[in-house]
């Protein structure tokens, strides 16, 4: 059996949801880190979803490392925060009690301009940004307390899409743009080596 060195388990965003595998940012980073990622990402899954499927899709591929990145599917859906919350836990005290170290991805915030005129979320576009910005939040603590390294990319995702000079970063307000899976690609990058203490 091949090494994992990383699984990464999400949704459509770390799937690669409009482009094809090879531009999805789970893939762009393993050829610029030189490890192996193997992508788990699942179209419109949630948070409980991963939590379900975390034995088969993790633990039975022995990696040396665990990303995961939920809840954005959840807030569309209108699933309470708290049920969100309690199964990024469990997925997370599973991963401990494998001994497959954790990493948490914040979701990236959805852009509302590009929104009002296709939108599908269970609450409005500003109830939605909010809930995004105070799960991000809650993320933010959780990893402080858990001790447990985060990919910031709700923060970071805006910033280098500005500095790139990148024009369209979303294909519909949701999911990136095959550039804007580039940019996830080289933050996840940029956050993986100062965790590992690489240089830039």
């Amino acid at each position: 059996m091949e090494t994992v060195d990383l699984v990464c388990l999400g949704d459509s965003i770390v799937y690669g949801y409009g482009v094809s595998s090879r531009y999805a940012w789970p893939y762009l980073a393993s050829r610029a880190l030189g490890i192996h990622i193997l992508n788990k990402g699942e179209n419109g899954d949630t948070a409980d979803g991963m939590n379900v499927r975390f034995m088969e899709d993790v633990v039975w591929h022995h990696p040396k490392e665990m990303f995961v990145m939920a809840g954005a599917n959840d807030i569309l859906m209108g699933i309470p925060q708290a049920h969100t919350r309690e199964s990024m836990n469990m997925i997370i005290e599973k991963a401990l009690a494998a001994n497959i170290p954790p990493i948490i991805g914040i979701p990236l915030q959805v852009d509302g301009a590009m929104l009002k005129n296709c939108w599908y979320s269970f609450f409005s576009i500003e109830e939605t940004m909010t809930l995004f910005r105070s799960y991000r939040e809650w993320l933010m603590d959780y990893c402080e307390k858990k001790r447990i390294p985060c990919v910031d990319f709700q923060k970071k995702f805006p910033e280098y899409v500005e500095k790139k000079g990148i024009s369209r970063a979303f294909q519909d307000g949701v999911h990136p743009t095959r550039e804007g899976y580039a940019v996830m690609a080289e933050i996840f990058c940029d956050t993986y080596r100062k965790m590992k203490g690489v240089g830039l």
